[in-house]
C-alpha cells in the first residue's frame, strides 16, 4: 500500500470518538487499575517496532540516532509525510497490531498529532483519541513502549487487556495513550457468561445481517449495515426493531478491512440488569468476529474442528431498555399512571395554534438538569 494511499485512508479513519462505552461498573469487567504506571519499558510480549513506515528524502537511513539528536532541530526537514510505527503483539492469544501515526500539525510549527490504531484478524480500527504534542526532536526518530496488561479478573477470561503507549526521550517517559477496555480474544468462551442471552444470525446481504435475540422477553431484531466510503474503509452500523419500532444503537463506525465483508460476523447478546419492573433494563455487547486464519482445503468435518476464530468488542451499553409485557404496577402502590385523552391523537387540522407551538416548544433545547437532584435508581 503506498503511503499516500494509506495517509488518506487514516483521515477517514481517524476519529475524535468512538462508540463509547457506558461508565456503569459490571460483573464482566474490572476496571479497577493497577499501580503499573511506573513501567517504563515494554512487556515482554511486545516486539521489536517496525517503524517508521518510510525515511523522507534528506534523511539518510543509515544514520546514526546519535549523529541525528547531534543535529540542531532548526535545521532539520520539516515533516512532510505521514509517519507509522508498528508493533506486534499477542493480546488473549491473538496476534495484533499496534500502529501509532505521527503526522504534523498544518497550522503550528513543531506541533505533531498522534494517533493510535489496531489491526486484529484483518480489521484495522482507531483507538483512543489523538493526542497534540510539540516536538523539539526528531518525529523520525522517536522511541515507544507498547504494551498490555491484564486486570484481575473478567467474563469470558482472558479477554479483557489494558493497553499503555509511553514515548521515550532523552531518558524521560511520557504516556500518550491508555485503553483499560480493550476486549480482544481467540475463541473465547462466551457460555461462561451467567444469564447471557445471545442473538442468533437469521438472514444476510451483501451489506447487511439480521440477528434474531430475545431480550425481556421480547423478540428483538439486531440489523448490522455496511457502507462503503473508500477503497477497503466501510461504515458500520447498528440498529434494532422490536414490535414495529425501531432505534439506531451506533452508526459511523469506521473499519479498514483486509477481507471482504461477508467473510465477518458479529456475536450480539443481553445480560439482564436489576430493574424494577423485572426484565426492563439489560446490559448489550456486541462483538466482532473474524477467521483466524484460512483452513486447509480438507474434509468439511475436520474443518469445522479446527476453526478458530478471533473476537474484539467494538461497542456496549449498560442502558439498553426493553421487555414485554412489563408489569409497571409493581412499582408500588405509589405510582400514578396517565390516562389518555380520548380525543388524541390530533393532527394540526385538529388544532392548528396548539399544535404549531407545541411542534415550536419541542424544537427548544432543554435545559442542563440540577446535578445535585437525587439520582434515579432504575437499574
Amino acid at each position: 500500500m503506498s503511503h499516500r494511499f494509506r495517509t488518506s485512508i487514516w483521515q477517514v479513519m481517524r476519529q475524535d470518538t468512538t462508540p463509547g462505552p457506558g461508565s456503569a461498573v459490571l460483573d464482566d469487567e474490572e476496571p479497577f487499575l493497577p499501580v503499573y504506571e511506573a513501567i517504563s519499558q515494554p512487556s515482554p510480549i511486545s516486539s521489536s517496532p517496525v517503524g517508521p513506515h518510510r525515511h523522507p528524502r534528506g534523511l539518510p537511513s543509515h544514520t546514526s540516532s546519535n549523529s541525528i539528536s547531534n543535529q540542531s532541530f532548526l535545521h532539520m526537514e520539516a515533516l512532510s509525510d505521514v509517519l507509522t510505527y508498528v508493533y506486534s503483539l499477542c493480546v488473549g492469544d491473538a496476534p495484533i497490531q499496534i500502529t501509532i501515526v505521527v503526522e504534523a500539525d498544518a497550522d503550528r510549527q513543531n506541533y505533531y498529532s498522534f494517533s493510535i490504531m489496531l489491526k486484529a484478524g484483518r480489521v484495522e480500527r482507531a483507538i483512543c483519541k489523538p493526542v497534540t504534542l510539540r516536538l523539539s526532536i526528531d518525529p523520525r526518530r522517536l522511541e515507544f513502549s507498547v504494551f498490555v496488561f491484564p486486570p484481575r479478573s473478567s467474563l469470558p477470561v482472558g479477554c479483557l487487556h489494558h493497553l499503555r503507549v509511553w514515548l521515550r526521550s532523552a531518558g524521560i517517559d511520557h504516556r500518550i495513550f491508555g485503553d483499560n477496555d480493550l476486549w480482544i480474544g481467540r475463541d473465547p468462551d462466551f457460555r461462561s457468561i451467567a444469564d447471557a442471552s445471545f442473538a442468533i444470525l437469521r438472514n444476510a446481504t451483501q451489506d447487511m445481517l439480521i440477528y434474531q435475540a430475545i431480550v425481556g422477553r421480547a423478540h428483538v431484531s439486531f440489523i448490522v449495515r455496511w457502507r462503503l466510503v473508500d477503497v477497503g474503509i466501510y461504515a458500520l452500523s447498528l440498529d434494532y426493531e422490536a414490535g414495529g419500532v425501531g432505534r439506531i444503537l451506533f452508526d459511523e463506525y469506521h473499519l479498514k478491512l483486509d477481507c471482504e465483508p461477508q467473510t465477518i460476523t458479529f456475536m450480539i447478546y443481553s445480560i439482564p440488569a436489576v430493574s424494577m419492573p423485572h426484565g426492563a433494563s439489560h446490559r448489550l455487547r456486541f462483538w466482532l468476529r473474524t477467521p483466524h486464519a484460512s483452513l486447509s482445503p480438507v474434509s468439511s468435518t475436520s474443518s469445522q474442528m479446527t476453526e478458530s476464530y478471533i473476537y474484539q468488542r467494538l461497542w456496549k451499553t449498560d442502558d439498553f431498555k426493553i421487555g414485554a409485557y412489563l408489569n409497571f404496577a409493581a412499582l408500588g402502590s405509589k405510582l400514578t399512571m396517565g390516562v389518555r385523552d380520548p380525543n388524541s391523537p390530533q393532527s394540526e387540522r385538529d388544532q392548528p395554534h396548539r399544535n404549531l407551538s407545541i411542534r415550536r416548544l419541542s424544537r427548544l433545547p432543554i435545559p442542563n438538569s440540577d446535578t445535585t437532584a437525587e439520582p434515579i435508581h432504575d437499574r
